[in-house]
């Protein structure tokens, strides 16, 4: 495919459904068997279908063959994913979405390819819908699950009670409170374990203290260790709870180990503590991990939990989220706790990459690196001396492999590389560095057509967070308009995650200060070097991307056009509509609009809106709760108030990242708009995207 084509632009973004992602996987516990799940686009859905493959023990090394050319089918519904091989290997589960309702079906690899299903449906309640990752019991006897169920009539009035009434993804959070349950597959009973007005999620086995942890002992002594968050009364979003409450039902009342901002995930230890990681999202921290133990209390409290920070002095930045936009769910900050040999085996940001270490859960803090190198590297499962990963970059959405952690070789489970390169238009990446000032600089990356030559008219995509990076993650937007013939400038400003915590706090207080200049630093460098033409330039960014995107506008005439989604306009308004804006926007400003309204004035991008001269179009998803459709609506009104060039287009049923793996049609209206306005307003060209007999 070439970028000059006539009828290119609406082929380049059609060519991006074409696309076959990677979306979950799972080992096996002996380390032979893969499961995987990939998606692609049919008409206006997202399929995704199962596969089972086997990697004999010492497989050779090899980057030009997979083994899911000998891969099984396991046909099923149209939407399965998130497989889960028991103790034994004997079953696999994984769930099946149907319509609005998920549930986990069961197979046995042993069957294939003549597979007969089993459906975990509760009779009581067959409209239940399962939340997140279910957990095998060690015994493989039973599986813990986190569900939802929606009373509340469609369209009747309701009232909300909570503090936070509505969260991005989930929507009305009284419509998404999830509880605990237990499936016996002895007896084919649900057994519901906690019943209150949480989201509760990530179950996991907890054995009884000073036992082996291999599901020997009686039901009655084992506890489900999860994670509570969003609880009632709770005004700030991040804050959750760690949880435990008895496996067989008797006891009701959950007991609490911790209560914190920003906890993340949570795993049960063979020993009896609990491992606990977080995000690393808010100002002043990197993802850390702890783990939990038991000590001897006071007779009013007999238990208390002691915290101990496993990653304490080692530099690390755990979790870590370097962005890409396609529906791969790994790809995003994950919640999985790999346990292996006494160790956690985790993700770990340095600068624009992922690389995975392991991080010793005994003794003095001690890290060591797994998977490192070009790309980002994603663990998804450990069993025996084998580490199944995923590797993408940001050429190339992931593929799984398969390490061995004794010899270091690798396999490969899946090559959907091959033909999604078919997809795209090739580019070339370059990355570089800007000086800023006091021998500082900023990492950036240049993605242009692989033949272009000379100054392009060239896009600034700014990434969203803003704790968080642009790097070697697969970014649609960049692809499809570099297949459009545009260079597309992708950088880290200060303020950005992957450069240690004084970087990352640099702009707190001050947005719009130094992360504009370092910003304008790169399109500078970038004219300079000859590769953008510095009268055809774009910007364009979701979120904290889409905030920076239309404070440029109002402070520059240098941009031809802009392309903003889902922005931050108006932090006085933002702090009362958004899921985050109680909490978030006091910590990254740092201060109350109760107490200094002037700096939420001055920060926002809607007091300077009225001198854009730039072309602009925005693009809101109406079920986005972190910054909603009034934010997009205000920028909007007061651009065409002020007589400028200016759309809005809404997507409807869209959250925050609906435009990545939201409905299909709102993934491709973004796409289209996207290319579309660049097009028009940047090269010039007034045919903008053509379809019927022209695409």
């Amino acid at each position: 495919m070439s970028p000059t084509d006539i009828g290119s632009d609406r082929a380049i973004t059609q060519a991006v459904e074409a696309m076959e992602l990677v979306h979950s996987a799972d080992l096996s516990p002996d380390g032979t068997l893969v499961a995987w799940s990939s998606s692609r686009i049919e008409g206006d859905a997202e399929r995704r279908g199962l596969r089972l493959s086997q990697v004999a023990q010492g497989a050779a090394s090899t980057a030009a063959a997979s083994v899911d050319a000998h891969s099984v089918a396991v046909e099923f519904g149209d939407c399965d994913h998130t497989p889960l091989f028991s103790p034994d290997g004997s079953r696999l589960a994984f769930l099946s979405q149907d319509g609005p309702v998920t549930r986990i079906v069961l197979v046995r690899p042993s069957d294939a390819p003549d597979f007969a299903f089993e459906v975990l449906v509760d009779p009581k309640a067959p409209d239940r819908s399962v939340f997140g990752r279910p957990a095998w019991s060690p015994d493989g006897r039973r599986i813990a699950y986190a569900a939802t169920r929606r009373t509340r009539v469609p369209g009747a009035p309701y009232r909300i009670t909570r503090v936070i009434g509505w969260v991005d993804g989930l929507g009305l959070v009284d419509d998404a409170t999830a509880d605990i349950f237990v499936f016996d597959l002895d007896t084919g009973t649900h057994t519901r374990l906690t019943d209150d007005e949480w989201v509760n999620s990530q179950p996991t086995w907890s054995p009884p203290s000073g036992t082996a942890g291999d599901g020997a002992d009686p039901p009655s002594s084992w506890r489900i260790v999860y994670r509570a968050g969003l609880g009632p009364d709770e005004w700030q979003q991040s804050v959750a709870a760690v949880r435990s409450i008895a496996v067989d039902g008797t006891d009701a009342t959950p007991a609490e180990h911790l209560r914190a901002l920003d906890i993340f995930s949570v795993g049960a230890l063979d020993d009896g503590r609990i491992a606990v990681t977080s995000s690393g999202a808010k100002p002043h921290s990197v993802g850390q991990l702890w783990t939990l133990r038991a000590v001897d209390g006071t007779a009013a409290d007999p238990v208390q939990w002691q915290r101990t920070d496993r990653a304490a002095g080692l530099d690390l930045d755990l979790n870590g989220d370097v962005l890409g936009d396609v529906a791969v769910p790994f790809m995003d900050p994950d919640t999985r706790l790999l346990l292996h040999a006494g160790d956690v085996v985790l993700r770990v940001q340095v600068e624009d990459r992922l690389e995975v270490h392991r991080v010793a859960l005994d003794g003095e803090p001690k890290a060591d690196p797994v998977l490192a190198g070009t790309g980002c590297f994603y663990p998804l499962a450990v069993a025996g001396q084998r580490l199944l990963y995923g590797h993408g970059t940001l050429a190339g959405p992931p593929d799984l492999w398969l390490r061995d952690l004794d010899t270091g070789h690798d396999v490969r489970v899946t090559d959907t590389a091959t033909h999604n390169r078919s997809c795209a238009v090739p580019c070339t990446v370059t990355t570089f560095r800007v000086p800023i000032g006091s021998g500082v600089t900023v990492q950036a990356k240049l993605l242009r057509p692989a033949n272009a030559v000379g100054a392009l008219p060239t896009v600034l995509l700014i990434h969203g967070g803003p704790r968080s990076a642009y790097g070697e993650a697969y970014v649609t937007d960049a692809h499809i308009l570099c297949g459009a013939g545009f260079g597309v400038l992708m950088v880290n400003p200060r303020g950005s995650r992957g450069y240690g915590t004084d970087f990352a706090d640099a702009i707190i207080g001050d947005w719009g200060d130094k992360d504009f200049h370092d910003l304008m630093a790169a399109v500078d460098f970038a004219v300079d070097e000859g590769w953008a033409d510095p009268d055809r330039l774009g910007v364009s960014g979701l979120s904290y991307g889409g905030y920076m995107s239309s404070w440029i506008v109002g402070h520059t005439d240098r941009f031809r056009a802009a392309v903003i989604e889902n922005p931050v306009t108006n932090f006085w308004s933002m702090y009362g509509t958004s899921d985050v804006g109680l909490s978030f926007l006091p910590a990254v400003l740092d201060a109350l609009p109760q107490t200094d309204f002037e700096r939420y004035r001055r920060l926002s991008p809607i007091t300077t809106a009225h001198l854009c001269t730039t072309p602009t179009l925005l693009i809101q998803g109406e079920a986005d709760h972190r910054c909603p459709p009034e934010q997009s609506k205000q920028f909007y009104s007061v651009l065409r108030r002020a007589g400028g060039v200016a759309e809005l287009l809404m997507l409807p049923d869209a959250s925050h990242e609906g435009a990545i793996s939201g409905p299909v049609p709102s993934r491709r209206a973004q796409n289209e708009a996207l290319v579309d306005w660049m097009v028009r307003h940047v090269q010039g060209r007034d045919q903008a995207l053509q379809g019927g007999a022209d695409g």
